[in-house]
């Protein structure tokens, strides 16, 4: 063995003779994998949950098809009450609308009357501004104003003097058409003057088949707005609009004065698409994402005998909130769920405690299964059921005790393996120490300082034991180096030396037929390792140097130094550290040295530490560990 003080040879072993690099692990130990525990959940949840499932599973289920059951009716009468609301009011205003043509086209005839022109003509010049056209717009009628026009666009005015440039062209344009012989009905108008909405009737005078006049009559939509509003009730919209969109007659008469122009609502357009002569039930949503549903019916009628009543466009379209229209329901499913938290509530405190006295035995089995777990063997579960719970608490006391005395007897047989294993691992590592007549117990010693170390840096127990068990066969490679190198007094030959370099990859093919080392070879094969990558066998550096062999080289060079040898005497202390960090980055770690230096100052680690007769586990207070790097060759 050489001097420490002997400088280094980086010259590899011969590549034949260098076997693969088996896997040498990371730095660190790799601790054994602790199952992956689920968290679970009491029993007596899981009872409780089955119980309040079993009771009000079938009460939440028939509650939600009943209240499916009289959604579905409701929304099937609310489409029904719509429709005939809708068909209702477009009845009304037909008939209504009807009734007041039928009104001017009477006036008509009753000046047209003799069929002579001239009569005709002398009739109309006679009726006086207002004096014989008075009795038509009083006693309660509809009709709000008339005009009689003769041929030339002159005539008599009775009514509401209106100034209304609207009105005016509406009556302008009944005039032309009754000129010509049609009857005209204009669009509605919606006038603040009056509070009201308003159209423009107008029927010709006749006489011998020529018009003779025109009769004009501005009609109140009153009866129709009345009627509206009487169907707007649980908070439905009702209105009526022309082809247009513009609002004829709203439920809220302030709306007619506000917004009059409906043609974006999406009643309105579905009733212009329809071209309007058909009953429909509509679902949408406003724009705020509220659910509606509305009906739309048409006030014309195609296969009426008057004509404008077949060409008129008007519509009448009633809407609700789906919130509004179900509210019933809403209700009667509020009701029910509150009976089901109640009944849930009843259901859980009955069910907490049946489900307790199943529930508590069984708790004392698990209870009784983790302290067996644990090792506990000291206390019987106690179950008094008499039932399947409590004889299964008698045969796991049966089974606590067989297993109790089984494990004793496989603890009684493990340690004499141990001690058995340990002892032939001591006894091979002395056999080495023996064969070379200047390292007599070294191999020992350099596991006792490898041990401090290891604890010093924080590392778990059994890392501890795969460090110390390395350390002491760190040169059981030397078994098949020879005598005269092992025990040459003077410096090796460059050959001689390069022989001695094989002794840790010996060790390592040795040691590989034993199962129970395998942990251990990376310690012994790579403790020549220097960090600056000039050890051998295989020149690694930092990192790649497991950290066990870091150890064990800071441990085997401390005792190099630290011992008598014929060719050189035991260094004092204190330049032994010196020198021992002087090695820091070049062949040692800094956190593994400092380590030997602390356990040393602790006086955990002495020089020429006595061996021990007996191996055991140390178990040292854990620690942070520290990562480290080193490796050196004496």
């Amino acid at each position: 063995m050489r001097s420490p003080n002997q400088p280094d040879k980086s010259d590899k072993p011969d590549k034949l003779d260098k076997p693969d690099k088996p896997d040498r692990g990371p730095n660190r130990s790799i601790r054994p994998n602790r199952p992956n525990r689920m968290r679970r959940g009491k029993i007596l949840y899981s009872l409780v949950l089955v119980m309040m499932l079993a009771g009000l599973a079938p009460l939440l289920v028939t509650s939600t098809l009943l209240i499916e059951q009289n959604r579905e009716a409701l929304a099937l009468s609310e489409e029904l009450l719509q429709l005939d609301q809708t068909r209702t009011i477009a009845k009304q205003a037909r008939l209504y609308l009807q009734s007041m043509h039928d009104q001017v086209v009477g006036i008509a005839q009753a000046f047209g009357i003799g069929d002579s022109p001239g009569v005709v003509a002398a009739r109309i010049s006679r009726v006086s501004a207002g004096e014989d056209l008075i009795d038509y717009v009083q006693g309660g009628s509809h009709v709000l104003s008339i005009t009689v026009y003769d041929p030339q666009g002159e005539g008599a005015y009775a009514g509401y003097d209106l100034s209304d440039e609207q009105v005016g062209e509406y009556f302008r344009r009944s005039f032309v058409e009754g000129m010509s012989g049609r009857h005209y009905v204009s669009p509605p108008y919606v006038s603040e003057a009056m509070l009201d909405t308003v159209v423009v009737v107008s029927a010709p005078i006749m006489a011998s088949g020529n018009v003779a006049g025109v009769v004009s009559v501005l009609i109140s939509l009153q009866p129709i707005q009345e009627m509206v509003e009487v169907k707007s009730n649980l908070g439905r919209e009702v209105y009526v609009v022309d082809g247009s969109g513009r609002l004829v007659v709203h439920s809220n008469r302030e709306t007619l004065f506000t917004r009059p122009d409906f043609s974006d609502k999406v009643m309105v357009r579905a009733f212009q698409e329809s071209s309007g002569y058909e009953s429909r039930l509509v679902s949408f949503e406003l724009d705020r994402g509220e659910p509606m549903v509305g009906t739309y019916t048409s006030i014309g009628d195609r296969s009426s005998d008057v004509a404008f009543l077949r060409t008129l466009d008007w519509g009448a379209i009633v809407q609700a909130r789906q919130e509004d229209v179900y509210y019933a329901v809403t209700e009667m499913s509020r009701g029910s769920y509150w009976a089901v938290f109640y009944s849930a509530v009843f259901a859980a405190i009955l069910a907490f405690v049946f489900a307790g006295r199943l529930s508590q035995p069984i708790a004392r089995l698990a209870e009784g299964a983790r302290r067996l777990a644990a090792g506990d063997f000291s206390r019987d579960i106690e179950v008094t059921s008499r039932n399947e719970i409590g004889e299964l608490a008698d045969t796991f006391n049966l089974m606590k005790a067989e297993i109790k005395s089984y494990i004793q007897r496989l603890q009684k047989a493990a340690e004499e393996n141990k001690q058995m294993f340990m002892g032939a691992v001591s006894s091979l590592a002395a056999a080495i120490d023996a064969k070379d007549p200047y390292t007599r117990g070294h191999s020992e010693r350099v596991s006792n300082f490898a041990e401090r170390i290891a604890s010093e840096l924080g590392l778990p127990e059994r890392e501890v034991e795969v460090v110390r068990i390395s350390a002491l066969m760190h040169d059981v490679g030397k078994i098949g180096i020879e005598d005269k190198i092992l025990g040459k007094e003077g410096p090796l030959t460059d050959h001689e030396y390069e022989i001695m370099k094989t002794h840790p990859v010996k060790g390592a093919v040795i040691m590989e037929q034993v199962p129970q080392l395998k942990e251990m070879i990376p310690g012994m094969k790579y403790h020549h390792e220097n960090v600056n990558g000039t050890g051998y066998p295989e020149g690694l550096r930092g990192d790649e140097i497991p950290l066990t062999a870091k150890i064990v080289s800071v441990a085997d060079c401390f005792d190099a130094m630290t011992t008598n040898r014929p060719y050189q005497k035991a260094m004092d202390i204190t330049y032994v550290l010196e020198r021992m960090r002087s090695f820091v980055g070049k062949k040692f770690d800094r956190d593994v040295v400092e380590a030997l230096i602390k356990a040393y100052e602790e006086g955990l680690i002495r020089p020429n530490m006595p061996t021990r007769q007996t191996v055991s586990f140390v178990s040292p207070e854990p620690k942070t560990p520290a990562v480290v790097a080193t490796g050196h060759r004496r």
